[in-house]
């Protein structure tokens, strides 16, 4: 695993579609800037269901940008795991994260996991006994039409 950035909890609040201010934890990953709504992320914790991450736009203040994955705990129960849209996978320990959320840490390390492996789709082959070589299907008529 290789160290890919950090999340802070500094109190800042950024606007949401109604612009109501929330709370969030920053995330800065490889240098972009991502969050998770506070609500969310103890929802995880507590009940397993899937906090969203977000983007953090700017224009005269802070708000929040369109969805650019989710994080969920994993299975042990000892990690958060963040997944982006865009395939990349991270994780950050759930004891640090508990901490940063009660202010006793300042930050904690967001790890980079390796990608998934490609998962190719199985063809749906059908073995019979009428099953011929290839060269069975090809006659020299079709041969001389495509060379034409």
């Amino acid at each position: 695993m290789q160290r890919a950035g950090y999340l802070t909890r500094d109190g800042k609040k950024v606007l949401d579609s109604d612009g109501i201010p929330c709370e969030i934890l920053e995330l800065t990953i490889f240098g972009a800037r991502l969050c998770m709504l506070i609500d969310e992320v103890k929802g995880a914790i507590q009940r397993g269901t899937p906090a969203g991450v977000v983007r953090i736009k700017q224009n005269w203040m802070e708000y929040l940008g369109g969805k650019a994955g989710n994080a969920q705990v994993s299975r042990s129960g000892k990690a958060l795991n963040i997944e982006l849209v865009n395939g990349d996978r991270f994780t950050l320990s759930l004891d640090s994260l508990i901490g940063v959320i009660n202010y006793r840490e300042r930050y904690a390390r967001i790890m980079e996991l390796s990608p998934l492996p490609s998962q190719e789709t199985a063809r749906d082959r059908l073995i019979t006994d009428f099953t011929m070589p290839l060269q069975s299907y090809y006659s020299s008529e079709t041969a001389d039409q495509m060379t034409a």
